[in-house]
């Protein structure tokens, strides 16, 4: 029996991590539970105090009731929170209740897990050092173009949570004039947040789909049976367009904290299916071969 934290970026697969842990026998995933808005200006003895009385809580509700506090659409928790329409440039919302259905739960020694990405994400360091947790992480690319459709603050380069957590990262955003300089920065802070951790588990989302889910049993030992058919959507976003190349120029020329976790050569993979001649076409710059780490034209589901 543990109580642990799942965070990680906004996008990269963190809901499908709690959808995968609630097919689990004896373990429940929240999605987003918490009432964030009573913790901002907390303490961090107040914080840690209200999420230990929360997973106390949500464990006798779980036992007395089979329901708990979560996002969920009708009653479970998805793979996804968002569908794959694109509706005047954004993709709708599926989650439309607060409450999980739980019947997986046999004994009172399950494992209970409760997902922030923004809010456990800023006070990480200061989480792990009471909790046990677990940051996913995603192709920097395939994050950056996930969030241009998100509907979410991220799609406007803005993290209201955690700006408010650390107000660093809060002028750092102000002092950026466009989106796609915002979503650099918010990237660059969430990937420093994990390699700053000590104890955190990093969980990469290609990793969970190349391995059906099995990689999952660092978080609940009996993953290492699962077998779930999954395909990466890194590549979903990836479309020979003006928006697509400047994004991919600006993240491989950065001095991003994401280059701590993937190499620009996992970047330029993802953007292989992309015809060099269309791109070519369409800016009007000479051929560069994709597989270079070092794109030279000038170099974010």
């Amino acid at each position: 029996m543990k109580d642990a934290l799942i965070t990680g970026l906004h996008r990269s697969g963190t809901t499908l991590i709690c959808h995968l842990i609630n097919k689990l026998p004896n373990a429940v995933a929240l999605d987003e539970p918490l009432c964030i808005d009573r913790l901002i200006n907390a303490s961090d003895e107040a914080i840690i105090r209200d999420i230990t009385f929360f997973f106390a809580e949500q464990r006798e509700e779980i036992l007395s009731t089979g329901w708990a506090t979560s996002k969920s659409t009708d009653g479970v928790v998805g793979s996804n929170h968002l569908s794959d329409v694109v509706c005047n440039g954004t993709r709708q919302s599926l989650v439309n209740g607060n409450r999980l259905q739980v019947a997986n739960i046999t004994n009172a020694s399950f494992d209970l897990f409760v997902k922030h990405p923004a809010f456990f994400t800023a006070i990480l360091p200061r989480l792990e050092k009471k909790f046990c947790c677990y940051a996913n992480i995603r192709n920097p690319l395939a994050v950056l173009l996930s969030w241009r459709t998100a509907n979410f603050n991220v799609s406007n380069g803005r993290a209201p949570v955690a700006e408010m957590m650390n107000p660093d990262l809060k002028r750092r955003l102000d002092a950026e004039q466009d989106v796609l300089g915002r979503q650099l920065v918010l990237l660059d802070f969430f990937y420093q947040c994990y390699a700053d951790c000590i104890s955190t588990t990093i969980v990469r989302y290609e990793d969970v789909v190349a391995t059906s889910g099995r990689i999952l049993a660092t978080l609940n030992r009996r993953a290492c049976y699962f077998n779930v058919p999954m395909s990466s959507r890194n590549t979903r976003e990836i479309r020979p367009t003006e928006n697509v190349f400047r994004i991919s120029e600006r993240l491989l020329s950065s001095s991003n904290s994401c280059w701590l976790f993937y190499s620009q050569d996992d970047v330029c993979e993802l953007l292989k299916p992309i015809s060099i001649e269309c791109v070519k076409r369409e800016r009007e710059i000479p051929a560069v071969a994709v597989g270079e780490t070092d794109i030279g034209v000038t170099g974010g589901d």
